[in-house]
């Protein structure tokens, strides 16, 4: 028999009253999942890779993520997740928001500086534990707990992440600041993917020539700011397909395409099947679950 008491008077992590929020769950098993980049404004992603291995680029770092390993990107992080050709992961995400450690900033885990990819040394089983049973709840349960229940897996998890990832440096320079030009431009791409915006309007805006920016976006990201838009449509539309019952005209027009056969055209093109082939694969048995994207939009969601 064992027994141990707790002194739960005072929490000694959190601030009081900012404790953390699960705002997003989300499970990536595609084998040629690539997120393109993008910034999430309020939320601190806690991310566990099952299997194989994911690719990320975090502000202008590159990193390799492994069986086993957590990644966290803080908020206001530029980043990008791609599972590896060779080795195709499978990614668990929670996003949680609100919190505040009492010797960081808010939404912070890390140090300053410090590596986004570690090996769990505390609590490996524990976190192994909590995504696991996430992925088996949400997709399946038709009648969800209440949201104190999926914070407190939050909490559990912001909590643990925070112990393997509190005495983590890196032993190299800082992130490297990107252009902030071609930063601001990504950040509106991201954010306005939907409408239709063309590159005479994004250099009217942005006060550049449309050969400056196409010049310096595609050197910065390795993608024209075209095809920017047309992969982040894309990534929104593989989370409608399977993760809601909507249909390829709803998803469609949901994504920022008015003509339904030109969206499945440009799908097969980049994804290699069509919509309704990626469905049958990927499809996922909600039961009714309110649909929450990658990126942290509610379901209503250029060129």
């Amino acid at each position: 028999m064992y027994q141990r008491w707790f002194d739960n008077n005072t929490d000694t992590l959190f601030e009081k009253g900012m404790t953390p929020k699960l705002s997003r769950f989300v499970i990536s098993d595609d084998p040629n999942w690539e997120s393109g980049h993008h910034v999430h404004d309020a939320e601190t992603e806690l991310i566990y890779v099952k299997s194989g291995v994911a690719r990320l680029i975090i502000d202008s770092s590159n990193y390799v993520a492994q069986t086993g390993d957590i990644v966290v990107v803080e908020r206001g992080r530029l980043h990008a997740v791609a599972s590896d050709n060779a080795s195709p992961a499978t990614t668990y995400t929670c996003a949680v928001y609100g919190f505040k450690f009492r010797d960081r900033d808010e939404n912070q885990i890390m140090q300053a500086n410090s590596c986004p990819v570690v090996s769990v040394v505390k609590g490996k089983e524990v976190i192994k534990s909590i995504f696991h049973e996430l992925g088996v709840m949400l997709p399946q349960q038709k009648n969800l707990l209440s949201s104190p229940v999926y914070d407190a897996f939050g909490y559990a998890l912001t909590a643990l992440f925070y112990e393997n990832f509190k005495n983590a440096y890196r032993s190299e320079p800082g992130y490297i600041r990107k252009e902030v030009l071609v930063k601001d431009i990504l950040v509106y791409l991201n954010n306005n993917y939907r409408e239709k915006i063309t590159l005479d309007q994004l250099a009217k805006k942005f006060r550049a020539s449309v050969s400056y920016i196409c010049h310096e976006f595609t050197k910065e990201y390795h993608i024209s700011p075209i095809n920017y838009v047309i992969k982040r449509r894309i990534t929104e539309a593989k989370f409608s397909l399977t993760n809601t019952e909507s249909s390829l005209n709803e998803i469609a027009i949901r994504v920022g395409y008015d003509n339904v056969d030109h969206f499945a055209k440009l799908f097969m093109r980049h994804v290699g099947c069509s919509p309704s082939e990626y469905r049958k694969q990927f499809k996922n048995s909600l039961n009714g679950l309110e649909y929450i994207t990658e990126f942290g939009e509610r379901s209503e969601l250029l060129l």
